[in-house]
């Protein structure tokens, strides 16, 4: 059996084929860029083409995240947290915390040994608590996204952000640069400053080993190293956690391939 998982974000679209719940085939990512259908569909393409499977071949579809209602070729949707969750414990079977710093919200889960949500929180108030804020310094301060994390490892001394208000933050950092505050030490504030907003959610359901981070700052090593650091524990972080919540959907989408094939078909008398 061979069933996808769509991960519809409010900033990218992200994809994986499974086969048989259990070996990742192909994984893909694209921008949504307002556009979330179009991008899911050449997502789609893009596993096909990666695993040499044609969409005839994908035996169930699933989708979740914040566009999940609107790709009609699905078979089911799911939500991100359950999903996410499910992905956690895939990648790392003993994950008990998850904290999926996304787009434009955080969140975190306390969840069983087999994935189930018991308890979770999420902060979607302010941007200043979210991956958008990452973004938006990086135009700011006119450091490339993808440069942002390892010049913030040369930090000193960080200059810790304490506005909560994306807007007020901003000002802030532009503060910091006019009185010459060192630039990798402007950049860690910015992921400590996410990390200790995460660290308020996790104590909220339960901080218990293992932490999984999930989502897109998981390829981040400053939010990796800041997380670290605030929590005070060893954080799982893999490539494939990035594709975490497409890969539960995934995971989710063959259970339920299976139930449905299971299933007593009625016959008439």
């Amino acid at each position: 059996m061979i069933t996808g998982g769509l991960d519809l974000g409010a900033g990218t679209v992200k994809g994986v084929l499974l086969e048989d719940g259990r070996r990742i085939l192909a994984t893909a990512s694209l921008p949504a860029r307002g556009s979330p259908v179009q991008a899911s569909r050449r997502v789609v393409e893009e596993l096909g083409e990666a695993a040499n499977i044609a969409p005839a071949e994908v035996d169930y579809l699933c989708t979740t995240g914040f566009g999940r209602y609107t790709i009609p070729e699905r078979n089911l949707q799911v939500s991100d947290f359950t999903s996410s969750a499910r992905g956690a414990v895939f990648l790392f079977p003993k994950t008990r915390l998850v904290v999926d710093v996304g787009t434009q919200a955080s969140r975190t889960m306390s969840i069983s040994e087999t994935g189930k949500v018991l308890k979770f929180k999420m902060n979607e108030k302010c941007a200043a608590g979210a991956g958008r804020f990452v973004e938006r310094c990086s135009k700011y301060l006119q450091v490339p996204l993808e440069e942002m994390g390892p010049r913030a490892l040369a930090s000193q001394h960080p200059k810790l952000i304490s506005s909560v208000c994306a807007v007020l933050a901003e000002t802030e950092i532009i503060n910091n640069v006019a009185e010459g505050v060192p630039l990798p030490d402007i950049l860690m504030g910015v992921f400590l400053s996410l990390s200790q907003r995460a660290y308020s959610l996790m104590r909220y359901v339960g901080i218990q080993p293992e932490v999984t981070l999930v989502g897109g700052l998981v390829r981040d090593v400053g939010m990796v190293k800041a997380l670290h650091d605030t929590v005070g524990m060893e954080i799982n972080v893999a490539p494939d956690a990035y594709y975490a919540a497409a890969l539960g959907s995934a995971i989710l989408g063959h259970s339920r391939l299976l139930k449905l094939a299971q299933a007593p078909t009625a016959t008439g008398g």
